[in-house]
């Protein structure tokens, strides 16, 4: 990384708040020195506001942006007349400026060409800055070739980076904010071969200082506040989109100082080159301290508000200062004058956003507007000097036809800020209702809009957004935010491991940083709210998805899916009654089917998705309630499960009415199943009690050691005995979609109900459960509306009118009637990455536990307690020269909480037959062997410390 020291402003030569030369001293010098200036660009802007207008300063249409006019018939070039001279906006940027002033026998006033390249490169001007002693924000340089991975080149300490083309685009293609490694992947692979500067990204305030480099000196002028990608304004993050003047005041105590004695310092480096004439020098605030970013040799547009702040303050104005730095040896004694107060202009550069054709803009003047209204343009000169509160100036660039993203469309100027002085502001709503009214597709390309047919809005200080019906965005805005929240999406699920898997910080850090009272008013900045709840809330979190996160069943996600929730919520979809969602009832069918398919489940089996595996057990035990007890008191019925089985399968029997005697908890056998033998003895005694046992809950991966329950047996008892038989498979029902679980496909299909957690073994985001029956007509007996003597009114409009079967209402199927499109996620998932990949990522998590299982019993110190099975393993640190007074358990959950710490994985403990163990699953498919035996080496260096702390 490369540091330039803080530095002390110098007092600059001049004192007050605009430096330059007097205005009646110069203009007299000009008249004295040429019979012409000629100003070439595509814009009139900056020579109309050199102010009071002198008679030999004229405009011309050239720009490297627009081809040639066509010189007069016979007309050849003619020998330079050093009294004619013009000057150009940026010639280095094309050779028309050049051409035309050779033709028409111009002296071209233009720095020289190879120290403009020198300063304007981004790269070299880090030279530059470094020779001034003015700091830098810090940054490296990543080379054109022999380029190592884009990693090697992130720096995890910085929270964004900001990537630089060595040109200096006018249009901010060459600046590209960047999130995270994948983003410089994508970037540096779309700049191949040249070099591309990477520095830490500064939030502060912009600020570009305008100052001239003369023979003798550098003269400072005016400080203003750089609008910077402004949405709906520029076509990229890093377009300038406009200026507004700031004086000392506006700013933070000292940044005014700071900026004018930092290009004061740069000039000097300039003009010691040989450079003359204007250059703009952008800066950005970092901690109170300004940093340069780039620094602009050229003529820039907020030059038209600082002739006029100059004007105003008696100064000759920047075009002429210019003029002067190159026809004479030195420039006129400085003088000085105070920023009258008020003088705060500013302007918005309007910029084409997409491919379009612009069609009917305004013509450049002088307009006003009337509350609703727009009129214009004026007669008389558009001087922004003379503008009233209500008037705006308006400088058309682009013609009718084709525009291209990026391409300028026009110059909006008024005689008041436009937005707050901060970083990357919103526009406020005048200035809003000005470029809605002028273009009403301004940031694409639009027509333009007559008088009394556009409401251009009141002038407020809320952060509303004119003309907006409540809890609307408009269409920029929402594309902004929406880039935004996808590369934040990007951001995350590209980089598992660039945070430690364990965090869970304290309740005061997090309500110091959340809790706060109720926003009454909203703000334009929803980029900025999803970076703030992203790293406030989201990233406070333990991650699940990290590769070495061995805790739990998590949940990994995928990109589709992410995609799909988003488009769901967008499209309101209720899969509920088909009348309201019938295309999401319809994916849900098709997903449920595709989910049967994958199980190997026949046809005639049905369900729905509901949030998780408990809502899913609940939903399946009150069918067989209902089903198998048929309406009759439930005071003596019994419902048996292990003491493995999941704690929801109590929660359920309380949420439907039965108490704890109600739920039989049998011990398991030998290998923690539910022993099929003692079953079948505890129903028969239970029934020769005169009790009624209804149902059965097998577990098909239990959550402490991922242990199967003997299905088949379990399903010949209830088949015996008249129960219902419920298998949980929330996290194991999953393998039975691979060859290693085919086995139990034959099981499953005599279960009356099944239990299955796609956001577990099936890779997808929360929330997304799944209940499956072998006669799913039976799930509306239990949840139909129809059937339940209630007001439902209102509902009857959307019962199926359809032959039976032809309509499905899945709000009858289950609890809840407003229900969400969870099935998009899985559907979008399937057919992204296919049915195949699912099942190579489910081998693989099992491959992986029984590979860290083999290096356990490889290990004298460690003991397999239980072995692999559906990608879950128990395991314990046993010492061969443990002391006598060796407490295991408490080493084990010791060892645990130093893994966590350590912040390189996350490894929790469990019970097994009473003995507090070691867990770990490994269903992650991006975890790695290598990840495993990382885990491990954590545990025996921990078991280590263990035995002298315990």
């Amino acid at each position: 990384m490369n540091h330039v020291s803080e530095w002390t402003s110098p007092a600059p030569r001049a004192v007050g708040d605009i430096e330059g030369v007097d205005a009646g001293t110069g203009l007299r010098l000009l008249s004295g020195l040429v019979d012409e200036v000629v100003w070439l660009d595509h814009c009139p802007a900056v020579s109309a506001s050199f102010q009071s207008a002198p008679a030999w300063l004229r405009h011309e249409p050239v720009s490297a942006w627009q081809p040639l006019p066509e010189p007069p018939p016979g007309l050849r070039p003619c020998p330079p007349d050093p009294r004619r001279v013009c000057v150009s906006f940026a010639p280095e940027h094309g050779d028309n400026a050049r051409t035309w002033a050779r033709t028409h026998g111009y002296r071209l006033l233009a720095p020289d060409a190879g120290v403009t390249a020198w300063a304007a490169d981004k790269i070299s001007a880090t030279r530059l800055f470094a020779e001034a002693g003015v700091p830098v924000p810090p940054f490296l340089v990543i080379p054109a070739t022999g380029r190592e991975p884009a990693e090697a080149y992130w720096s995890g300490r910085w929270p964004q980076a900001v990537a630089q083309r060595a040109e200096n685009n006018l249009i901010g293609r060459g600046t590209v904010l960047v999130d995270g490694p994948s983003d410089l992947r994508a970037l540096l692979e779309a700049w191949p071969d040249e070099p591309v500067k990477l520095s830490r990204f500064a939030p502060g305030i912009s600020l570009t200082v305008t100052a001239c480099a003369g023979p003798d000196r550098t003269v400072v002028s005016a400080v203003s506040h750089q609008l910077v990608g402004l949405p709906g304004l520029g076509a990229s993050w890093g377009a300038h989109c406009g200026n507004q003047l700031v004086g000392p005041d506006d700013l933070p105590e000292g940044l005014y100082g700071q900026a004018r004695a930092a290009a004061y310092r740069v000039g000097e480096i300039l003009r010691g080159r040989g450079f003359r004439g204007v250059f703009g020098l952008d800066l950005v605030e970092e901690g109170g301290r300004l940093r340069a970013v780039e620094v602009n040799p050229r003529f820039q547009t907020v030059v038209s508000l600082v002739q006029a702040a100059e004007g105003a303050a008696g100064l000759l104005p920047t075009l002429g200062l210019h003029v002067l730095s190159f026809l004479l040896p030195a420039l006129p004694p400085p003088a000085a004058g105070r920023l009258p107060v008020g003088v705060r202009h500013s302007q918005l550069v309007v910029h084409a956003r997409t491919d379009a054709v612009a069609l009917r803009l305004p013509p450049t003047g002088r307009y006003r507007r009337d509350g609703r209204t727009v009129a214009g343009p004026l007669h008389g000169p558009p001087v922004l000097s003379r503008l009233a509160d209500d008037e705006a100036l308006w400088w058309a660039v682009t013609r009718s036809g084709p525009v291209t993203p990026g391409q300028e469309l026009a110059l909006l100027q008024l005689p008041r800020p436009v937005a707050g002085l901060q970083p990357r502001p919103r526009l406020g709503p005048g200035a809003s209702a000005w470029i809605t009214a002028l273009a009403p597709d301004a940031g694409q390309a639009g027509g333009h809009a007559r008088k009394d047919d556009r409401n251009a809005g009141q002038d407020d200080d809320r952060c509303t957004e004119d003309e907006q019906p409540p809890l609307r965005m408009d269409e920029r805005r929402m594309r902004e935010a929406g880039r935004h929240a996808v590369n934040l999406v990007i951001g995350r699920m590209t980089a598992p491991g660039s945070r430690p898997p364990c965090h869970a910080p304290s309740p005061d850090a997090l309500r110091a940083a959340l809790d706060e009272p109720l926003p009454e008013h909203g703000t334009h900045d929803l980029p900025g709210l999803l970076d703030h709840i992203t790293e406030r809330a989201l990233a406070e979190a333990t991650r699940l998805d990290h590769p070495r996160c061995f805790a739990f069943v998590p949940s990994t996600g995928n990109f589709p899916a992410v995609l799909a929730d988003a488009l769901a919520s967008a499209y309101l979809s209720v899969p509920g009654a088909w009348l309201v969602g019938a295309g999401p009832t319809q994916i849900e069918l098709t997903t449920l089917r595709w989910l049967k398919a994958f199980l190997g489940l026949p046809d005639d089996h049905g369900g729905l998705f509901v949030s998780g595996g408990s809502t899913a057990n609940l939903t399946c035990m009150a069918v067989a309630r209902d089903h198998r007890l048929d309406g009759r008191s439930q005071a003596h019925a019994r419902l048996y499960c292990s003491s493995q089985a999941h704690p929801s399968v109590a929660q359920a029997a309380h949420l439907l009415g039965f108490t704890r005697e109600q739920l039989t908890v049998l011990p398991p056998d030998d290998d923690l199943r539910l022993d099929a033998g003692a079953l079948a003895e505890r129903i028969g005694r239970d029934r020769r009690a005169g009790l009624r046992p209804f149902a059965v809950v097998a577990t098909l991966g239990t959550t402490g050691t991922g242990t199967v329950d003997p299905l088949d047996r379990v399903a010949d008892v209830c088949q015996e005995e008249g129960l219902w038989l419920h298998v949980d498979g929330a996290h194991g029902a999953a393998v039975a979609g691979t060859s290693r679980g085919r086995h139990l496909r034959n099981a499953l299909g005599r279960a009356d109900s099944l239990t299955v957690d796609p956001h577990k073994w099936l890779f997808q985001p929360y929330e997304i459960g799944c209940v499956l029956l072998r006669r799913p007509e039976l799930l509306p007996e239990t949840f139909g509306v129809a059937r339940h003597a209630l007001d439902q009114g209102y509902l009857r409009p959307a019962h199926p009118v359809a032959p039976a079967g032809k309509e499905v209402n899945l709000s009858d199927y289950g609890p809840q009637q407003s229900r969400g499109l969870r099935a998009l996620k899985l559907w979008l998932s399937l057919k992204t990455f296919g049915a195949g990949a699912f099942r190579q990522a489910i081998e693989q998590g099992a491959a992986l536990a029984e590979y860290a299982a083999g290096l356990v019993e490889a290990d004298p110190e460690l003991e397999l307690v239980t072995p692999p099975s559906l990608a879950v393993l128990t395991f314990r640190y046993r010492p061969r020269d443990a002391p006598a007074a060796w407490d295991a358990d408490a080493a084990q959950a010791h060892i645990s909480r130093r893994v966590c710490a350590d912040g390189g994985a996350v490894l929790l403990t469990t019970t097994v037959r009473g003995a507090t163990v070691l867990r770990m699953c490994t269903i992650n498919p991006t975890s790695t062997r290598a990840d495993a035996a990382y885990v491990l080496d954590l545990v025996t260096r921990y078991g280590h410390d263990a035995r002298h702390e315990i």
